[in-house]
C-alpha cells in the first residue's frame, strides 16, 4: 500500500512542497530560524487520513467560511489554506513572517484563488474587522512569551469582523510538553474577552484510543509483533523482528502494517468516544460581540 495522500493533490507535487516538513511539524512566528511549516499532519497512513479528517471536520469551514472573507495567520506553507480554499470562500488571504514558507505557499497554491503575503504578524497590513473569519492554527503554543501572547490576539482581534478560530493544544492547567506551551482553555478564553470575543463553542480532538494504538511510546503493536517474531522469523522476516519492543512511538510503514492498520481502524475509532481526552489539540470558536448579543 503507498502513502495516501490528501485529495486533489498529486504525489509528485506533495512530496515537492512537504518533503522538508516530515519531520517537524510546527511553525514559528518570530523572525528567527525559520522551520518547516505544516499545520494538518502529512496524511500517510488510514490513521493519519481519520486524523485529519476529524480535525477539518471540527472547523467546520463549511459554515464559517464559504462566501466570507477569511485570513489565516501563520500560513506556512499553504496546507490549510488550501483546505478553507475547497468551501469557497468570497476572499481568501494567508500571511507568514517567513519568507521561505510565503514562496512555497504560493507556489502551492498557485491554482487557487488566494492571496499569500510575507508579513509580520504581530503589525497585520490591514485594516481592522477586514475579514469576516480569521483562523491561527498551532501558532500560540509556540509562543513561550504571554506578553507576545497578547499582542498577537490583539492584531487577531482587531482584522477580525465576527468569527475567530484557534487550534491549538490545551491541557487543564498550563504545562510544556516537549517542544510547546499547552496553555487552558480559561487562559484563551479570558484573553479573547478582553477584546471582546466570546467562546462559543470549543471541541477537542478526540482520537484518545487511536492515538495510543497507533502512535504511542506503550502502543500494542511492537508486543503482538515480539509474539509472533518466532513465525515472522521463520517465514523469511530479518533477525531483526526478534528484538525486544522498545519505545519506538509508531508502527512500522510497511505493506502489512498498513493493511493490519485499515483491518483494526473501524475498532479503534469506535473506542475514541468512550476515551475522552481533557486535553490535546482544540478547536476554540470565538465570535465578536454584538450590539444585542453580549458575551
Amino acid at each position: 500500500m503507498k502513502y495516501i495522500l490528501p485529495r486533489n493533490i498529486s504525489t509528485e507535487k506533495m512530496l515537492s512542497f512537504l518533503k522538508r516538513a516530515e519531520k517537524r511539524q510546527v511553525k514559528l512566528l518570530t523572525d528567527g530560524e525559520e522551520k518547516p511549516a505544516l499545520q494538518l499532519p502529512i496524511p500517510r497512513t488510514p490513521f493519519d487520513i481519520y486524523r485529519k479528517d476529524k480535525l477539518i471536520k471540527l472547523l467546520n469551514l463549511r459554515q464559517l467560511a464559504e462566501d466570507r472573507s477569511v485570513l489565516e495567520i501563520g500560513c506556512g506553507v499553504g496546507d490549510l489554506l488550501k483546505e478553507i480554499a475547497n468551501y469557497k470562500p468570497k476572499e481568501l488571504y494567508g500571511v507568514d513572517s517567513s519568507e521561505k514558507m510565503v514562496n512555497y505557499a504560493r507556489e502551492y497554491l498557485k491554482e487557487e484563488k488566494v492571496d499569500v503575503q510575507l508579513a509580520n504578524v504581530f503589525r497585520l497590513p490591514f485594516p481592522e474587522k477586514s475579514f469576516d473569519l480569521v483562523v491561527v492554527m498551532s501558532e500560540f503554543q509556540h509562543v513561550p512569551d504571554n506578553k507576545q501572547v497578547e499582542r498577537l490576539i490583539y492584531e487577531v482581534c482587531r482584522v477580525a469582523r465576527q468569527w475567530v478560530i484557534l487550534v491549538e493544544e490545551t491541557a487543564p492547567e498550563e504545562m510544556i510538553k516537549e517542544n510547546l506551551i499547552a496553555r487552558t482553555i480559561e487562559q484563551y478564553k479570558a484573553e479573547m474577552k478582553k477584546k471582546r470575543f466570546f467562546l462559543r463553542s470549543v471541541d477537542i480532538l478526540d482520537i484518545a484510543a487511536t492515538s495510543y494504538v497507533y502512535t504511542s511510546r506503550r502502543n500494542p503493536w511492537h508486543w503482538i509483533r515480539w509474539v509472533f517474531s518466532p513465525l515472522l522469523y521463520l517465514l523469511g522476516f530479518p533477525s531483526s523482528v526478534m528484538k525486544m519492543p522498545t519505545n519506538e512511538e509508531k508502527i512500522p510503514d510497511s505493506e502489512l502494517a498498513m493493511k493490519l492498520q485499515a483491518m483494526t481502524l473501524p475498532f479503534a475509532t469506535s473506542l475514541d468516544s468512550v476515551f475522552r481526552k481533557v486535553e490535546g489539540t482544540t478547536v476554540m470558536r470565538f465570535e465578536r460581540e454584538q450590539l444585542f448579543r453580549r458575551g
